[in-house]
């Protein structure tokens, strides 16, 4: 996958993030976040130093630090890159990483169909067609319809349709709640909204 991204892209630099096997500030946030989540594989994780090793051989910057994730990394670094006037390709398969498209950043959602790497192109464009949403505007999806690998709950009975449906309607999380008693809204969601309010 990498090897074909190369390609693809033909980037002045490479920098692969890694996660470090420590509690985050998410956790210290949230104590349920990622909780009964499955550990990596021992198979797996005996080949990453080794990864590591030639990721660094072949000129890459590998990247991890203790109390973040690799994708708060790949945000940091997506940033850089901006402030610096460069543009970024952050290449991932996690689609929490689409809030980070920006006029300079774009993610490629790496994937693998049939045996074969596949990467699909998520810029602004892509993203409005595909969700409606603006990159910032995930975020506030995200929180609405929760998400169950990271164990984070978001709103009860709210899934991605409905969530799609309000932050299209009201824009935005704070505006959805600060019009909470809007006839747009059914009872039923807005009482498991209200329920939620604090999740």
């Amino acid at each position: 996958i990498l090897n074909h991204l190369i390609e693809l892209e033909n980037p002045d630099g490479v920098v692969v993030a890694f996660d470090v096997k420590a509690k985050t500030f998410r956790h210290k946030k949230y104590e349920g976040y990622k909780a009964g989540r499955k550990g990596t594989p021992p198979e797996l994780l005996s080949q990453m130093p080794l990864l590591k090793e030639l990721l660094c051989y072949l000129g890459h910057t590998c990247i991890e630090c203790e109390g973040y994730e690799a994708d708060d990394i790949i945000g940091t670094i997506a940033r850089l890159c901006e402030e610096q006037g460069a543009e970024c390709v952050i290449s991932t398969g996690d689609r929490d990483s689409l809030q980070l498209i920006s006029d300079k950043t774009k993610v490629l959602l790496a994937t693998t169909k049939m045996g074969r790497p596949e990467a699909v192109c998520m810029d602004k464009e892509a993203l409005f067609l595909k969700y409606g949403l603006t990159p910032l505007q995930m975020i506030d999806l995200k929180a609405l319809m929760g998400d169950a690998s990271d164990k984070i709950p978001g709103v009860a009975g709210v899934g991605e349709k409905t969530a799609l449906s309000l932050i299209k309607e009201f824009k935005s999380l704070d505006n959805l709640y600060a019009n909470i008693e809007s006839e747009n809204i059914k009872e039923s969601v807005r009482n498991k909204l209200k329920a939620s309010k604090d999740m």
